[in-house]
């Protein structure tokens, strides 16, 4: 189908009734908002995972994965888990800690300041974000996992929204041009 000159996002904008920015802006705001909420979910599993003991999280994967494993044996996702969790050191038990939290509280303060429209926090976001996905295709290159790929890919979208509504936010109001 030939949009005639027009681009998807005035097409969108044409069906919801909505301006160009105003669509940048909602798909901004709800795309934020999702890493704000992962951000605290991650800081409150990073300080779950840092209290509870390896026998106790042996047994919490044992008995999440049984009904799978009882159903196929040879399940990809549940024997990984289940060996993951049986090989777990302390060292790396306390480093996926600190990075949840870390990660986390970075994602959460960020996004505090992004919802609040601090100028600070545009580019703070647009340097964090390329970095954890430059982190995440390099884990992709040695692990080849479409979540990383995915993740990832939702992340170069949130990078857009951001420098989209870091510009707006910018630019002075038509009207004082």
């Amino acid at each position: 189908m030939l949009l005639s000159g027009r681009g998807r996002a005035d097409l969108a904008a044409e069906v919801t009734g909505e301006t160009s920015p105003q669509l940048v802006h909602r798909l901004f705001a709800a795309s934020v908002l999702i890493k704000g909420v992962d951000g605290v979910l991650e800081t409150i599993g990073g300080i779950l995972f840092m209290f509870v003991s390896p026998k106790a999280l042996s047994s919490l994967v044992i008995s999440f994965t049984a009904h799978e494993l009882s159903e196929d044996p040879d399940d990809w996702l549940a024997t990984s888990l289940r060996h993951a969790v049986h090989n777990l050191s302390s060292d790396t038990k306390l480093f996926v800690s600190v990075y949840l939290v870390a990660h986390g509280l970075i994602k959460v303060f960020l996004v505090a300041g992004l919802l609040r429209k601090k100028l600070w926090a545009y580019p703070a976001a647009l340097w964090f974000l390329g970095i954890f996905i430059l982190y995440q295709l390099y884990r992709f290159s040695h692990t080849h996992s479409l979540g990383l790929l995915a993740l990832s890919a939702f992340d170069v979208f949130v990078a857009s929204l951001v420098w989209l509504e870091y510009r707006s936010q910018k630019q002075p109001p038509y009207f004082a041009r």
